[in-house]
């Protein structure tokens, strides 16, 4: 005697879900890539006025996007994580924690990784031109650090999309594993668009991207330590381009 399996009433609801949201997680990839490699950070340094507020409109574009289709999905902003904390002493202890990890991610990849995989270190030549350079220097180090870069990719990439990948794998209620196994697929689309780095710059950007993801979910999934330890970490980095203290390799 045959048996046949007659779908629950939920599994409908739960398969429109997952392809809600991975319909979603393309759209946003393909504008991700759209704008990144539209305009590139070589051609924004030195400009004038139109490619710098074109950089900082597209990532307005992609945030309001991303809106969009959170609320098509029914999700908020602090669904993801933009609230106030539960315990306020948890984001700078996250952003520490977050730093010194960053900090010795990025030597261990740059001393052993990279060299063993044959690959070079980020190719920062980009931002040559911020040394000794104070008008460039506080474009890239406040508006586009602590704000396109800070806010608007957090938003984006631990926000939105660690929150959509998620809904891809396990449907409305996706559990603990599948929850971390979307912080490392956002990190490699994380990556993935910092490819004018080179391969070696987007395979150290996409662990960046993951530690971030992984201080977001340390910190009770928070976004305001990620949005703080990226903002920080960008803020230092152009700084060190000011002092002339990297070259075109960081």
């Amino acid at each position: 005697m045959s048996v046949v399996s007659i779908p629950s009433a939920a599994s409908g609801p739960r398969s429109g879900v997952r392809r809600q949201a991975a319909l979603q997680v393309a759209v946003m990839a393909g504008l991700v890539f759209a704008v990144s490699f539209a305009l590139s950070p070589s051609e924004v340094v030195g400009a004038d006025y139109g490619p710098k507020l074109i950089l900082l409109g597209r990532m307005a574009l992609l945030v309001a996007a991303a809106a969009w289709m959170m609320r098509a999905a029914g999700r908020r902003w602090s669904d993801v994580g933009l609230r106030a904390p539960r315990r306020w002493w948890s984001i700078p202890l996250a952003v520490v924690a977050g730093y010194l990890a960053l900090g010795a991610l990025a030597g261990a990849m740059q001393a052993a990784i990279l060299p063993a995989l044959g690959l070079a270190g980020p190719d920062l030549s980009a931002f040559a031109g911020l040394k000794a350079n104070l008008a460039e220097y506080l474009f890239w180090a406040l508006p586009v650090a602590f704000g396109s870069a800070a806010f608007g990719e957090e938003l984006v990439a631990r926000g939105f999309l660690t929150d959509r990948i998620a809904a891809v794998l396990g449907g409305t209620a996706p559990n603990a594993v599948v929850v971390f196994a979307a912080v490392i697929l956002q990190g490699a689309l994380f990556g993935a668009c910092h490819a004018y780095q080179g391969l070696g710059g987007a395979l150290l950007t996409g662990a960046v991207g993951v530690i971030i993801g992984l201080v977001w979910l340390w910190s009770g999934r928070n976004l305001w330590a990620a949005i703080i330890l990226h903002g920080l970490v960008d803020f230092v980095t152009m700084t060190a381009f000011y002092a002339g203290a990297v070259g075109g390799h960081a």
